[in-house]
């Protein structure tokens, strides 16, 4: 039997909306327009974070989360991660000049180990990069507390576990940062490629709105914001001033459209996703089992 690893999962009914998205006539936007910013509330009501921004990929999220780090701690530090994860993970810590620390790995949830990072906890340490593998949850109170308690930036990685929850409260809620990936075989999925940035603080989202835009203050949402950066380089150009050497990670209209299709039934998929761990697990235990007797 040939079971395979992934498949996409775009269905007959977002292909439909998205057609229908494009015999609009007039034509519509296409980049970082109104859908965009619909899915980008959408999100956020469905996840419980205030401020949502879409971006072009998970990695772009991871990018652009450890930019914003970057502005706050310009002098660089120590980001504690754990060494199971995808390789943007550890390339945004480095293209953002931060020193990647790992820590062992839970064996129970394949995210962090506790005890590992408080042995690895410096004076430089500037954040926990905690990465939710494979739909599983990562955080713990131990993991909370830490960071509070050493004045540490949390930053979850959720793009492997849309829904996942802790204490019955969604991941990607408990950390300043959140970042989500909307892959093709991810549980939800933007088209083909697609991701979110999430956090409750407005400093950090007035960065995440520039650099998502090449750095550009222009793009922030607070005006006093851009009032401050404005009076600090008055002789520079107001429509271009750029806060980092970012990049464009804008998303595209077309994988909102299908990101705000998906998301209607992404409880149920998740659901499914659940039964199909458990059916397998089941049987995996089983088969262990039976196999010890024998032998």
């Amino acid at each position: 039997m040939n079971y395979p690893l992934m498949s996409d999962n775009i269905t007959r009914e977002d292909v439909n909306t998205l057609i229908s998205f494009l015999q609009q006539d007039p034509i519509p936007q296409f980049t970082n327009g109104p859908k965009v910013k619909q899915f980008e509330d959408e999100w956020g009501k469905w996840l419980g974070t205030k401020n949502n921004i879409m971006v072009g990929s998970g990695s772009m999220a991871n990018e652009l989360s450890l930019l914003a780090l970057k502005f706050l701690h310009p002098d660089g530090g120590e980001i504690l991660v754990s060494p199971l994860g995808w390789v943007s993970d550890f390339a945004a810590i480095l293209h953002a000049g931060f020193t990647p620390v790992f820590c062992d790995i839970n064996l129970k949830n394949l995210s962090i180990n506790v005890h590992d990072v408080r042995r690895k906890i410096t004076s430089k340490t500037k954040a926990l990069l905690l990465v939710h593998i494979l739909g599983y949850n990562g955080l713990s109170d131990d993991v909370i507390n830490i960071c509070q308690t050493h004045n540490i930036t949390l930053i979850e990685d959720c793009c492997e576990s849309h829904g996942a929850t802790f204490k019955g409260q969604k991941v990607g809620t408990f950390g300043s940062i959140s970042n989500f990936s909307f892959f093709y075989a991810h549980h939800l999925c933007s088209l083909a490629e697609g991701g979110m940035i999430c956090t409750n603080d407005e400093n950090l989202f007035n960065l995440f709105r520039c650099f998502r835009s090449h750095g550009m203050v222009r793009e922030c949402p607070d005006q006093r914001f851009k009032d401050l950066i404005l009076k600090q380089n008055p002789e520079l150009n107001p429509d271009f001033i750029f806060l980092e050497a970012s990049h464009n990670g804008r998303s595209q209209e077309v994988n909102a459209v299908v990101a705000l299709n998906q998301l209607k039934s992404l409880d149920a998929n998740n659901a499914i996703r659940s039964d199909n761990l458990l059916y397998f697990w089941i049987r995996i235990t089983l088969y262990v089992r039976i196999i010890y007797y024998i032998f």
